[in-house]
């Protein structure tokens, strides 16, 4: 009997192992791209802006190239719970609700996410998942949805958000059904020392555009700052968990002031540090711009690229900057950076980049090949602008 009840209990061990094993295997394992809704409309989202939305990412190419994630940010649910106490989407502006808008944004071949917050309100004032988590994480499982975005405004009884956070993390695991889990407390610097633990991703730091409502200028020097948050945090990054400094801001709706060359470095400055692509504009305005820029399949190749490496900064000083990321085909991308007001040469030594000494040479926006070149390579850069280059030994 001793020995039966023993081998029952190996049993039992075996099978949990296997279910933790599945509930831990990452969802994605390269960094998640889509749009989101705050940027363009903040939180005055409907079911006709969401499906127009959608049909947009189709029709311009978006979701082909990878954007696959369409995410609704705080505003789409009821100002009260129901009387049994779960969130729904406000009725005048959702008339056929979560579960059909989840259905059609499926039914284009695209994954929808959804918005809370751990606290009893969400920061633009609806009800919050404090206390709700089981039945949030179910009704969410239940609609459809394939990601949450998970803030930490509102009251929480001195709860910590670590411990709100890992609350909503363990019901979504509970559901069985594979949704992404995003940890969104802009007000920490560490979340990366604990974020993989319970989640895909986590924001790094501050929203890259603070106080949306009051139309502020947008200039480099927002992705900048934000770009800085990522920096030492690298060893945190990899597949099925990432680093997240905030959304892209190409072509960003309001008061924008960003030079196209400035919006091509955000985007490859992002890639190079496995950020996830999330867009930030209306897709259905989209400029021809930010086509040209969103839409480069080369860059996005980086960011995607399977190894999952988080790029590094090896060289900076006042005038320029030099991002290297090892590839999982044994090449290298690397982004110079020119932080100079004016247009400027910039040089690599491959050297200071761990390079070999002679290797192939690729523009990845010029879309050419370059050459092979021997100890340093130089290139004309823009005001504020980049070089992106793929770094290849030769055969």
């Amino acid at each position: 009997m001793k020995k039966l009840q023993k081998a029952l209990a190996l049993v039992c061990v075996g099978l949990m192992s296997i279910t933790a094993n599945a509930q831990d295997k990452p969802i994605t394992t390269t960094p998640p791209m889509g749009w989101m809704s705050w940027f363009p409309f903040i939180d005055k989202i409907n079911e006709k802006v969401i499906m127009e939305t959608a049909d947009a990412m189709v029709k311009s190419g978006l979701r082909d190239v990878g954007y696959k994630l369409l995410q609704l940010d705080d505003g789409w649910m009821a100002a009260k719970r129901d009387k049994e106490g779960r969130q729904y989407a406000d009725s005048s502006r959702f008339p056929h609700g979560m579960k059909y808008l989840a259905d059609y944004v499926h039914s284009r071949g695209l994954k929808i996410g959804i918005y809370s917050s751990n606290g009893m309100q969400t920061c633009a004032g609806y009800p919050g998942g404090y206390n709700h988590e089981e039945l949030d994480a179910k009704t969410y499982a239940a609609w459809g949805i394939d990601y949450l975005k998970y803030d930490a405004c509102g009251e929480k009884e001195k709860h910590t958000d670590r411990e709100l956070h890992t609350r909503m993390s363990n019901a979504l695991k509970a559901t069985g059904r594979p949704i992404m889990f995003e940890i969104c407390i802009f007000s920490s610097g560490t979340t990366h020392l604990w974020g993989a633990q319970i989640a895909d991703m986590w924001r790094t730091g501050g929203d890259i555009v603070k106080f949306i409502d009051r139309t502020p200028e947008v200039t480099y020097k927002n992705w900048y700052g934000n770009l800085n948050q990522v920096v030492g945090k690298e060893a945190y990054a990899g597949n099925g968990h990432w680093n997240d400094p905030d959304n892209l801001i190409v072509d960003y709706p309001r008061n924008n002031k960003q030079t196209f060359e400035e919006e091509k470095a955000q985007f490859s400055l992002w890639s190079i540090v496995a950020a996830p692509l999330v867009l930030g504009n209306d897709v259905r305005n989209i400029s021809a711009d930010a086509k040209t820029i969103l839409l480069n399949k080369e860059v996005i190749a980086i960011d995607q690229d399977k190894a999952g490496k988080q790029g590094t900064r090896a060289v900076a000083d006042d005038q320029k900057e030099i991002w290297v990321k090892p590839l999982s085909d044994g090449s290298k991308a690397v982004v110079l950076f020119n932080k100079q007001d004016k247009a400027a040469q910039l040089n690599i030594n491959f050297g200071d980049i761990s390079t070999p000494k002679k290797v192939k040479v690729r523009d990845l926006w010029e879309h050419a090949n370059k050459g092979i070149f021997t100890d340093t390579y130089s290139a004309q850069v823009a005001p504020h602008g980049v070089v992106m280059l793929k770094l290849t030994e030769p055969k």
